[in-house]
């Protein structure tokens, strides 16, 4: 799945149903019902917003390719095919209007990274490692990006971009089960977010330059969580159980909440 927030409490989710099709659901003060947006889904979709109502969301398609459709605020666009060949789903950020970074597993398992510079796109450059998993990625300034997977004996792994080179990976522990997620609530702030390893969701965060240890919040998952932020102080994630059903928990003022179960997955 993939999340993302255009605005303040305003959530879009995104799945590939079991058709292989993307769906689409949405919470604009109320959850509204799943839509099919077409096309033919290999992977997990992503998400990312750089601008009110604007969505832009990505898979991996049939023959291993980008996959690309996008909401101009009116309507949805057609699937654009963007290339590579992906080995895993692919993960999307934004760091400015009309920036768009996209990240994925290439074929040797090394990050590969493709970005939209408001006229067009670039090739596919390789950024190395060793991934186990789907990479995660976010923003939390103009030129940053950070980016998150699990590393080949199951811990997290993390590089960044600091607005003009590319950080080494670094090593910061744990036991992953799955992908990460990763989320910022502003300039400075990171939330990630995996399944561990007895299927419960824990969360790392890094604040004034500092990692926190992990933390466990419970709940028994079927899926990598995946997470947004719609504004400073909230955190929203989601995750399918173990009998395919969504669940939802969030921060807010300064507390989690319960699991919330929403409904089966398309």
């Amino acid at each position: 799945m993939g999340v993302c927030a255009w605005g303040v409490r305003r959530l879009d989710l995104f799945a590939r149903a079991g058709s292989g099709a993307l769906a689409h659901r949405w919470f604009d003060d109320g959850w509204f019902g799943w839509e099919g947006l077409g096309g033919g889904l290999t992977s997990a979709p992503a998400a990312a917003s750089w601008a009110e109502r604007r969505l832009d969301v990505f898979a991996r398609g049939g023959s291993g390719q980008l996959v690309h459709k996008w909401f101009d605020g009116s309507s949805w666009s057609g699937w654009s095919h963007l290339g590579g060949v992906l080995t895993s789903a692919p993960a999307a950020a934004s760091w400015a209007e009309r920036r768009l970074d996209v990240f994925a597993r290439g074929g040797s398992d090394q990050l590969v990274h493709k970005w939209f510079d408001g006229s067009s796109w670039s090739g596919w450059s390789h950024l190395g490692g060793v991934l186990t998993s789907a990479p995660a990625a976010a923003s939390w300034a103009e030129r940053r990006l950070d980016v998150f997977a699990r590393g080949g004996s199951g811990q997290l792994v993390h590089k960044w971009f600091d607005g003009s080179s590319w950080s080494g990976w670094s090593h910061l522990g744990g036991v992953l089960t799955s992908a990460p997620a990763v989320t910022s609530q502003g300039p400075g702030r990171l939330d990630v977010f995996a399944r561990g390893g007895s299927g419960q969701l824990v969360h790392k965060w890094y604040v004034n330059g500092e990692w926190s240890g992990w933390e466990h919040l419970g709940g028994t998952l079927g899926s990598p969580p995946t997470a947004c932020s719609w504004s400073p102080g909230r955190v929203d994630v989601f995750a399918v159980d173990r009998v395919d059903r969504l669940v939802h928990r969030w921060f807010q003022d300064g507390d989690w909440s319960p699991w919330e179960h929403l409904d089966a997955m398309p």
